[in-house]
């Protein structure tokens, strides 16, 4: 039994993981990071598998509670080898972990040419061609930092979650559709620049992160839905490695 931590900026999501399947899943606030120590005092996993996006000082912090506990613990990064995939960013020891291992779990659940699109607190929208190379993408704001963003630099916008109304009336729903539409304008055009460089052939997006829901409705293109990417990056490594 394995226990998995993708520590994201503002989520800890966990999971158990064991022969292939999770056991158990979770979630908790990124600044309790000292509540993975129950966790791992329930579960005596064999081992710790950790994406840290967050604050380095916290693998410090995990080190100290899993090692009296004589729990191994590995921490992956951008540089982490994730067979078929082969990684073409120019200083892969700059690539976000999360990204990598959001790829390498479409690769696990598709074939082909795939856009991967991650909306959380930062959106990122990543390239992984049909022979496995990954070949960049973009990082863009979430759909909450483009709207406090606006806020902070403004003097009269609100700094609140409105609705996606078609044609808003009110600066709250204002904001909320803008920051929707900024996302959904950028997966576009990263779908069709995607496309004219394969000559045509089709291109796969999965569409992950807490504001996949919110995006899921506005965009046209086909997608999949898939919650947890990086966490079930993580989930295909431990099965890889055990």
């Amino acid at each position: 039994m394995k226990l998995a931590l993708d520590i994201g900026n503002t989520f800890i999501k966990w999971g158990l993981r064991h022969d292939g399947a999770w056991l158990n899943q979770g979630s908790i606030p990124t600044q309790d990071i000292h509540l993975v120590l129950p966790l791992l005092n329930s579960y005596h996993p064999q081992a710790l598998y950790v994406a840290n996006v967050s604050s380095k000082r916290f693998n410090q912090r995990l080190h100290e509670m899993s090692a009296p506990l004589k729990i191994a613990t590995f921490y992956l990064t951008g540089e982490s080898q994730l067979a078929p995939l082969i990684n073409c960013y120019d200083k892969p020891q700059e690539l976000g972990v999360d990204r990598w291992l959001s790829l390498f779990a479409a690769r696990q659940r598709l074939q082909g040419s795939v856009l991967v699109v991650n909306s959380g607190t930062a959106t990122t929208i990543d390239a992984l061609n049909h022979d496995h190379r990954f070949l960049g993408g973009i990082i863009i704001p979430g759909l909450t930092m483009m709207t406090r963003a606006l806020h902070v630099g403004t003097a009269n916008l609100p700094w609140v979650t409105g609705k996606a109304d078609t044609w808003p009336k009110n600066s709250a729903n204002a904001l909320t559709r803008g920051a929707i539409d900024a996302t959904v304008g950028a997966i576009m055009e990263r779908h069709k620049q995607f496309i004219k460089e394969s000559d045509g052939s089709s291109i796969s997006l999965i569409l992950s992160g807490g504001n996949a829901p919110l995006i899921s409705p506005h965009l046209s293109l086909p997608h999949q839905g898939v919650e947890h990417l990086t966490l079930q990056g993580l989930g295909y490594y431990i099965d890889q490695h055990s």
